[in-house]
């Protein structure tokens, strides 16, 4: 069956028909070619793989790399990115044999790919070989290798630039000293947590660089997002020419948006089914890595017989586990996989023909970026969006349209310039004090107490990392900072690849959670409580009848115990109490006090006030992805109906990792939009007293617990009308 037959199969489909909210087709589009002039070399090279025109982005792009411009290249998916970057490379080591180039991509799976492309365009030149991948994978003889002699091109990573290139520099001092390339590929996905580590890294790059006496130009690539040309000179402190109008064709792409009758998560399971009966190539995105695990269980348990042609792909996998997941996906021994946002970046995968968002991605930007994976050899692909009780999926199955015509949303890190000591010196005081930095002779200059601090320092979230090991203390997987209390509590139901696992152990002080194997009916969920102090007041905006301040706040959080909850209707069948520490941090947040006037007019109206600023609470953390590119699980909320420090009800809503990561920030620049869209969910659900669609959040340690939609109707619109 080809992939057309297989789209018409399903447009006739009487029960896909009944539950189709939307349908849009987007046609394709024709290449638009431009000149460029090349070395002999190299245009001979790329026309012995078939490559004699470029397209107009192409072409731009390199001009300006040319040109000495740090440079953003943001076109979609498959549309011959790596050509921007790997011409001027070739053409400066052409120009001078000792040039060098440092590629960062954000995954190892993204570095072979990326080397074997340039290594065949210089060894068709005639230069040999230009790079290698220098990363955790690395043998310690290769590494050695690399280190005395260092390639035209290194591959690497931010983890490995940050832990071992940068920290011993003088080691690869020719290396930095040569350097006229850094490329930073996929640079959307430096956002938040893992974004604000990147810049501090990339802005220690540029220092070392400096001390070498090297300035080396920056080419980066993109997906499609509202700021990219803002994302890069956040990250590395420089000014950036934006190339963002595509050249490349496009093939048709057959969006459905779907509104299912009974469980999101069944509908997909029995598409996918479908699909890999078939013998479509098929991916299924989730959100969440529960999700991930259960769709590919319940698959595996419908058709058993295709267990060996699928896979589940997610964080928390072992390095070894997700390459050869990786390899079977490329070599078409895999027909589907099912993913979490790990494979939404370009690992080359193949091609595949259908793309199945079980849940809206949280963003414009990345619906666009997981439907690119599919159709990718020129071929129509079919993308289908099956909303679940979430208030941003209703929205979006909803408001389809605004997939294709919303701007995409902007990218937010919080970065500092380049080592502003003034900015830092209550926070370097204190780590002399602490005894962790001792002061120089020169009176500016600090030394780490520590030989090797960056070892102590993960980049990819905040928080350590604790492993998961069986009983025999085989490791099964990672789970990182505050994510432990909520994942791997004692008695918590832990999935990977299928299997279901029991926590019956969590070593604080050890850094891992033991499990045994189970098979349960049933799955854990935790109940918190949680407390938020006022540390400093930033910043304060007003809107017409509302008032928002912001700046750093104090959050006190504890698993407390969790549920046990029926798999198949989600009934909870027993409670149970834990004793876990409490999680202590500091981050950025925004807030709004409830004055009496207004207190006075939702209790004379009869709301609960508990329950009303509860739903507005969480109506307006799940819009936060419609203006910054984040999770859901990325923002924190409380509300109070006497809140001691101000002495009147209020509302937080703060970044979720500990120092801020600038997500709050941003919605003082958007509040009067954030606002009416949180007030758009609540009307436009159809349910009486709230649901998972509108005001109700799975995530919620209170068990949504009190919620008053009506009320929060009328608060939003007393404060916006």
């Amino acid at each position: 069956m080809t992939i057309k037959d297989f789209i018409e199969r399903f447009r006739r489909d009487r029960e896909f028909r009944a539950q189709t909210a939307g349908y849009r087709y987007v046609p394709p589009s024709p290449a638009v070619y431009a000149e460029l002039d090349l070395p002999e070399e190299v245009r001979g090279a790329l026309a012995r793989e078939g490559i004699s025109r470029f397209y107009s982005h192409q072409a731009k792009a390199i001009d300006s790399a040319r040109k000495g411009e740090n440079m953003v290249v943001m076109t979609p998916t498959a549309s011959g990115k790596s050509l921007v970057y790997n011409i001027p490379v070739v053409e400066s080591i052409l120009a001078d044999a000792g040039a060098k180039s440092l590629y960062v991509f954000p995954l190892k799976g993204l570095e072979q790919d990326q080397m074997r492309a340039l290594n065949s365009l210089s060894s068709s030149i005639g230069i040999g070989n230009a790079g290698e991948v220098y990363d955790g994978d690395t043998t310690p003889y290769r590494r050695k290798k690399i280190r005395e002699a260092p390639p035209n091109a290194v591959f690497t990573n931010p983890d490995m630039l940050h832990l071992a290139l940068l920290p011993f520099h003088d080691k690869w001092a020719d290396f930095f000293r040569h350097l006229r390339y850094v490329i930073v590929d996929e640079i959307h996905s430096y956002r938040g947590v893992f974004g604000s580590h990147a810049a501090q890294i990339f802005r220690r790059l540029r220092r070392i660089c400096s001390y070498y006496g090297s300035s080396p130009r920056f080419i980066t690539a993109s997906a499609t997002i509202a700021n990219a040309g803002g994302l890069a000179e956040q990250l590395f402190g420089l000014p950036f020419t934006v190339v963002q109008e595509s050249g490349a064709p496009s093939a048709g792409k057959h969006f459905f948006f779907v509104m299912p009758v009974n469980s999101p998560y069944t509908a997909a399971t029995n598409f996918f089914v479908d699909c890999m009966k078939s013998d479509v190539r098929t991916i299924v995105f989730t959100k969440s890595r529960k999700i991930t695990e259960l769709i590919y269980k319940w698959t595996v348990e419908s058709a058993p017989e295709i267990r060996e042609k699928i896979s589940p792909y997610r964080a928390g996998f072992l390095p070894a586990e997700r390459r050869e997941i990786e390899r079977r996906l490329f070599s078409g021994k895999l027909l589907g996989v099912v993913s979490t946002s790990a494979l939404e970046l370009g690992v080359d995968i193949g091609g595949l023909d259908v793309c199945i968002l079980c849940g809206y991605p949280g963003s414009v930007s990345g619906t666009w970026q997981r439907a690119g994976r599919a159709g990718r050899q020129g071929r129509e692909s079919m993308i289908v969006l099956i909303a679940i009780e979430d208030a941003l999926d209703q929205y979006f199955v909803r408001h389809h349209g605004e997939c294709f015509e919303k701007s995409h949303e902007d990218a937010v890190i919080d970065s500092d310039p380049v080592y502003d000591t003034g900015k830092l010196t209550p926070l370097i005081d204190e780590l002399v004090a602490e005894r962790n930095l001792s002061r120089g002779r020169e009176g500016d200059i600090w030394f780490s107490t520590d030989r090797r601090p960056h070892r102590n320092v993960g980049i990819r979230s905040i928080g350590e990392r604790f492993t998961l090991v069986d009983e025999g203390g085989r490791s099964i997987g990672e789970v990182t900072g505050w994510r432990v209390f909520r994942e791997a509590f004692p008695g918590a139901i832990y999935l990977h690849r299928g299997r279901q696992y029991r926590i019956i152990r969590l070593d604080i002080e050890g850094r891992k959670a033991v499990c045994t194997p189970v098979v349960s009916r049933y799955y854990t969920q935790p109940l918190t409580s949680g407390d938020t102090g006022i540390v400093k007041e930033k910043d304060k905006r007003a809107l017409d009848k509302i008032a928002f301040s912001w700046g750093t706040l104090r959050i006190t959080q504890r698993v407390t115990g969790y549920d046990r909850k029926r798999i198949h209707d989600r009934v909870t069948i027993s409670t149970h109490d834990l004793d876990l520490p409490e999680h202590v941090f500091e981050t950025e947040g925004l807030w709004t006090v409830i004055d009496a006037a207004t207190q006075a007019a939702i209790e004379s109206k009869g709301f609960d006030l508990g329950g009303t600023l509860h739903a507005v609470e969480h109506a307006s953390i799940a819009c936060v992805p419609l203006f910054a590119l984040c999770d859901r699980g990325d923002i924190g909320g409380l509300s109070h109906t006497l809140f001691p420090q101000l002495g009147r009800p209020a509302i937080f809503v703060y970044d979720g990792h500990e120092g801020g990561v600038g997500l709050s920030r941003r919605l003082l620049d958007v509040a009067a939009e954030w606002l009416t869209a949180a007030l758009k969910i609540i009307e436009e659900c159809p349910c009486e007293g709230g649901c998972p669609s509108c005001v109700q959040d799975p995530q919620c340690g209170n068990r949504n617990e009190p919620l008053d939609k009506d009320g929060a109707r009328f608060l939003l619109k007393r404060w916006i009308a």
